[in-house]
């Protein structure tokens, strides 16, 4: 799960004295910004996974938006146990087997270049061994340039109502 929180005290202490005054309109700015964050995040993870192997959108479907405190705070908030891999990427790492003997997965997925057993790959599948040297993965960042395209947006919202 992935957060991002802005904690600025003088920054709030000024905006509910602007929320007290144009209290309609800096609603309209939070929401309008958070709708919009959600948006971009949903679209690039969609343009990220489009070439992907497997589109079951669970990502997508799990980047979720809330409206808190009377209307004063938008979160957008992806839910998906992997979401802080997809967006920072991963280090190399080791797998290993565990309630199996081998490591094995289907041949059409299998990296290219690599020795497989002439009888599991007429099977249809590939072995491993007992652990494998994962080389990790390229960071897909959606939850950050969304962030920043939001705060940019509800600073134009907010000039625009003072």
């Amino acid at each position: 799960m992935i957060t991002f929180t802005i904690d600025d005290r003088q920054f709030r202490q000024q905006m509910r004295q602007f929320a007290k005054r144009k209290d309609g309109e800096f609603k309209h700015a939070v929401l309008r910004a958070t709708l919009e964050m959600e948006k971009m995040a949903k679209m690039k993870v969609r343009n990220f996974t489009r070439s992907a192997k497997v589109k079951s959108g669970y990502l997508i479907n799990n980047i979720r938006k809330r409206i808190i405190a009377s209307g004063l705070t938008g979160e957008v908030i992806s839910w998906a146990g992997y979401s802080q891999a997809f967006e920072e990427g991963t280090r190399p790492h080791i797998i290993r087997a565990r309630n199996k003997k081998v490591l094995a997965g289907p041949k059409r997925s299998a990296p290219s270049g690599w020795d497989i057993s002439a009888k599991s790959a007429s099977m249809g599948y590939v072995t491993y061994g007992k652990q494998v040297q994962h080389p990790g993965t390229k960071p897909h960042p959606y939850m950050y340039p969304s962030w920043r395209a939001a705060c940019q947006q509800l600073e134009k919202l907010i000039k625009q109502a003072l």
